[in-house]
């Protein structure tokens, strides 16, 4: 992921106490023959060890990319890094630039010191290995284990992960096992080294609502015996009550708001964040659904973005001057950002 040593230079990296992750004004974009889209624009995250933070928005808003960005996977895309810094302190407690490593030093972090459990476990597991032989190889690439041991060890991971028959699921090729036992080994394979961070992308698409339950709790659980940090990727902000500690929202590749899931949820500043969770079913709606409020329009093309606030075409409560302005993330208060002009006067 090439970038300019004199942008390597301008931002060392720097990280609090207590800080695993700070990405600092991050901008990915893709150059494609359509011309320049803007995926990721200025996003700035911190993260401390043992919290969650779930990043949210609708499809399209940057949430995937900027996981793939920490993680350093799209040198095979159109996508590149312009801008920003990404901040990790590894388990041998030395703080690093994650986008100015040398891609040898990056491998070698992938998998021991931060893990990604991606949104499809079907594409993302090799349907040419058993999945027992794709865990081991993880755990005797980073660990240094013998095949005998890292086999001994994967077994263990599936059944922490609470996979059924382990001694007979590792020797099964992934289009053997149903959505939850692939996501369930996929869990095992993030965590076959113990990573300090874990990037969780939509771990729960396309699963029925009991398994996703059952991921969720798998995943609150490890993450607590295991103080790992987690970044939560979902396009569902009612899983977000259950799972993080804090919340980003993000649309059209900007986070729009930013703060303790308990705040954001009770009291949201941004007029998106408040047409998320009107979007929400609830039980108090009428039988004909006349409660929900779906959000008017679509996604502006990130190709063109519009002038102004971003969301502006779409909000119930824009002004002139919100086609015109673009807002700058403001704190309400020493946890809580938002990026809108009216938010003020939308909070009396």
């Amino acid at each position: 992921m090439a970038r300019s040593e004199t942008l390597l230079a301008e931002r060392p990296p720097a990280l609090e106490p207590g800080r695993v992750l700070a990405v600092r004004d991050l901008q990915t974009f893709f150059f494609t023959e359509a011309g320049v889209v803007k995926a990721v624009n200025g996003v700035t995250l911190g993260l401390a060890e043992g919290e969650t933070l779930a990043i949210v928005g609708e499809s399209g808003s940057g949430k995937s990319v900027t996981g793939l960005t920490v993680m350093r996977l799209l040198a095979r895309t159109s996508g590149r890094v312009v801008g920003g810094s990404v901040a990790f302190r590894s388990r041998d407690g030395e703080t690093l630039d994650l986008l100015a490593l040398p891609e040898a030093q990056m491998q070698r972090l992938r998998g021991r010191d931060i893990a990604m459990i991606f949104q499809d476990p079907m594409s993302s597991l090799n349907p040419m290995f058993t999945v027992g032989e794709q865990i081991a190889e993880s755990i005797r690439i980073h660990k240094g284990r013998d095949r005998r041991a890292a086999r001994q060890e994967a077994l263990s991971l599936l059944r922490e992960v609470g996979i059924s028959d382990p001694e007979a699921r590792i020797r099964a090729y992934p289009h053997q096992l149903s959505g939850g036992m692939r996501q369930r080994v996929m869990i095992a394979l993030a965590l076959a080294c113990g990573p300090r961070l874990l990037i969780a992308d939509e771990p729960t698409t396309a699963l029925d609502v009991t398994i996703q339950a059952q991921i969720i709790a798998l995943l609150k659980d490890v993450q607590q015996r295991h103080r790992m940090a987690m970044i939560f990727i979902t396009h569902d902000l009612k899983l977000v009550g259950e799972v993080a500690d804090r919340v980003a929202v993000m649309y059209a590749s900007q986070v729009v708001e930013e703060g303790p899931v308990a705040d954001v949820l009770a009291a949201p500043r941004h007029p998106y964040t408040r047409a998320l969770l009107d979007c929400i079913p609830r039980r108090d709606y009428d039988a004909d659904h006349t409660g929900l409020k779906p959000i008017p329009g679509l996604l502006p093309s990130p190709l063109d973005p519009p002038e102004g606030c971003r969301f502006h075409a779409r909000c119930t409560f824009a002004e002139p001057r919100c086609a015109a302005v673009e807002p700058a993330l403001e704190a309400v208060d020493a946890a809580h950002d938002v990026r809108c002009l009216r938010w003020r006067e939308l909070s009396l």
